[in-house]
């Protein structure tokens, strides 16, 4: 089944700063990878599989532990969740770390939900391949964790609604993420790295910020934003490849200087050359 995404990236109403005034639209090729033959037995829900999984000559890499989480690389899911969540369960969590952060309901069917650890994160193909783009997004933990920090409430820490699902009881919301996170202000970044590998020899880099507060790019001062929508990520100056491995890193750091911004990302819709 073919997706039509539309991504734009945009200022809207004060939360989302724009990192381009066009408005990209992507149109599946024949030979896009939309990850819709991957199932999943029910909505709103997610599939870490045992030893990772391959889609069109793509295998995955997937590490799962004792409890079931992935710990590291890549699972799949259909989960779209704009909300904070109500305890800090397993359950409650996994429905912001396994969702993607979009402006709408997300429509884009299965993609994959990545979860950065050393060098977990990696995709290997069965011939060498040229990357055209693929598309990103942040999952809604990350997000309410750059957006809001580690506590959402009244300016005196009363009770208010949550603002992304109005219609929610008042609460005192908290991201939970284990040690806490800061809001991003002036200067702060979530910024991943596609590396390419081929025969085991690096071809090339590739940064995209996913969160880039004013002042953190020097070539742009005046970008702020926190990515909330799937964008497309061109990937062919990393040349031919047969090994893709992704590293996050945030200006959020507690003080032996690990990251806190949690390590999570989405991604779908890869095209390769043709």
């Amino acid at each position: 089944m073919k997706k039509y995404i539309l991504s734009i990236c945009i200022a809207l109403g004060g939360l989302l700063a724009s990192c381009s005034d066009d408005i990209d639209l992507v149109i599946p090729h024949a030979t896009n990878i939309t990850f819709s033959e991957l199932e999943i037995p029910t909505r709103f829900s997610h599939v870490i599989p045992d030893g990772g999984f391959s889609v069109e000559g793509i295998h995955f890499n997937t590490v799962k532990s004792s409890d079931g989480q992935l710990s590291g690389g890549f699972c799949y899911s259909n989960r779209s969740n704009r909300s904070f969540v109500w305890q800090n369960t397993p359950e409650a969590i996994d429905s912001i770390r396994y969702s993607v952060w979009t402006t709408r309901p997300n429509n884009t069917g299965v993609y994959l939900v990545c979860h950065v650890n050393d060098d977990d994160a990696s995709f290997t193909f069965d011939e060498p391949s040229v990357i055209d783009y693929i598309l990103v997004a942040n999952t809604s933990w990350a997000y309410l964790a750059m957006y809001y920090g580690d506590t959402y409430a009244g300016e005196d820490g009363e009770p208010v609604a949550n603002p992304n699902i109005p219609s929610k009881p008042m609460g005192i919301w908290h991201s939970y993420v284990p040690g806490g996170v800061t809001k991003f202000a002036d200067g702060d970044y979530f910024t991943l790295t596609a590396i390419g590998y081929k025969g085991g020899t690096q071809t090339g880099t590739v940064d995209f910020d996913l969160a880039c507060k004013a002042g953190h790019n020097t070539a742009n001062p005046d970008w702020d934003y926190i990515v909330n929508n799937w964008r497309k990520l061109e990937l062919s100056a990393l040349g031919e490849v047969d090994r893709v491995v992704f590293h996050l890193d945030s200006s959020d750091k507690d003080g032996e200087g690990v990251m806190r911004t949690p390590s999570w990302f989405c991604l779908d819709g890869f095209q390769l050359k043709q």
